[in-house]
C-alpha cells in the first residue's frame, strides 16, 4: 500500500507546520460578522481564507460554507446541523461541543480533523478524505454517509474472514513479517496502521533483508517477543473499538516500507 500524493502532502505539511499562538488566531462569535466577512472575501475572488479562525457559539445550521479555506480552524459550541462545507479545505479542523448532525463535508480534504465526543449522525463524507482524522470517543461513527470516493473511512485490511500479511518493526530495527489468520479479529481507524488479535510470525529480517533472525523484541513491551514460527496473541488483550487506534492488540502496518520508515524516524 503506497501513499497517494494527497497523503504525502498532508504528512509533509504537518511536519513543517509552525504552531500559531492562540492569542494570534482570529475569533468570530457573531453570525452577522461572519456573514459580512463571507460576503467580502467571496467578492474578492479566489478561496476565502479563514485559516486558524476560531468560530465560537454561533448558530450556523444550514449555512453555505462551501469552498472556503478552513485549515486548522476551530468550531466550539456552534450549531452546524446541515451546514454545507462541501469543497472546503478542512484539514486539522477541531470540533468541540457542536451539533454536527447532517453536516456536509462532500469532497472535502478533512484530514487530521478531530471529531472526539461529537455526534456524527448523518455527516455526509461522500468524496471526502478523512486520513488521520480522530473519531475516537465520537458517537454514531457508523451513521455517517459515505460513497466509493470516501477515503480512509473504510478499513484498508480485509474486514472479515480473510487472511493477510502484516508487518511491524521491533527493537534493533528488526522487521517482522506476520500472517493474520482468517479467524483473527482486526481493525483499522483512519490511518495505515491497525491492530489484530492473533498472528503467526513468518520471518524476521533486517531492514535491508540481508540478515535473518529467530526473534525480535517489542518496542513497547520489553517482555513481549516475536519468534519465527510461533503463534502470538497480545498480552494485554484486544480492544474491539476500531476507532481507539492506540489501544490493546498487536499493531501492524500493511506495507513493509511504511513500517520501516515509521520506526526509523
Amino acid at each position: 500500500m503506497n501513499f497517494s500524493d494527497s497523503e504525502k502532502d498532508f504528512i509533509q505539511d504537518a511536519e513543517q507546520y509552525v504552531p500559531v499562538p492562540e492569542s494570534e488566531k482570529p475569533v468570530i462569535e457573531s453570525a452577522d460578522e461572519l456573514a459580512r466577512l463571507l460576503q467580502e472575501r467571496r467578492a474578492m475572488g479566489g478561496t476565502p481564507d479563514f485559516m486558524h479562525t476560531k468560530f465560537i457559539g454561533m448558530d450556523l445550521s444550514g449555512w453555505d460554507m462551501r469552498n472556503l479555506n478552513l485549515k486548522r480552524a476551530t468550531f466550539e459550541k456552534c450549531d452546524l446541523k446541515e451546514t454545507d462545507f462541501s469543497g472546503s479545505q478542512m484539514d486539522h479542523v477541531a470540533f468541540y461541543n457542536n451539533d454536527l448532525r447532517g453536516m456536509k463535508l462532500n469532497g472535502c480534504n478533512a484530514r487530521g480533523c478531530s471529531f472526539r465526543f461529537q455526534d456524527m449522525t448523518g455527516i455526509d463524507l461522500s468524496g471526502a478524505n478523512i486520513y488521520a482524522s480522530v473519531l475516537e470517543d465520537a458517537m454514531n461513527q457508523d451513521k455517517v454517509i459515505t460513497d466509493d470516493d470516501t477515503k480512509w473511512y473504510k478499513m484498508r485490511c480485509p474486514e472479515y474472514g480473510k487472511p493477510f500479511i502484516a508487518w511491524k518493526c521491533c527493537t534493533d530495527l528488526r522487521v517482522v513479517m506476520m500472517l493474520v489468520p482468517a479467524d483473527a479479529k482486526r481493525c483499522m481507524a483512519t490511518m495505515e496502521t491497525g491492530r489484530v488479535s492473533r498472528v503467526k510470525v513468518l520471518s524476521i529480517k533486517s531492514i535491508d533483508e540481508s540478515e535473518s533472525y529467530t526473534w525480535a523484541q517489542s518496542t513497547v513491551d520489553p517482555d513481549f517477543y516475536y519468534e519465527v514460527g510461533k503463534w502470538l496473541e497480545p498480552a494485554n488483550g484486544f480492544q474491539e473499538d476500531r476507532w481507539k487506534d492506540s489501544s490493546a492488540g498487536i499493531h501492524f502496518f500493511l506495507d513493509r516500507q511504511q513500517c520501516v520508515d515509521y520506526q526509523a524516524k
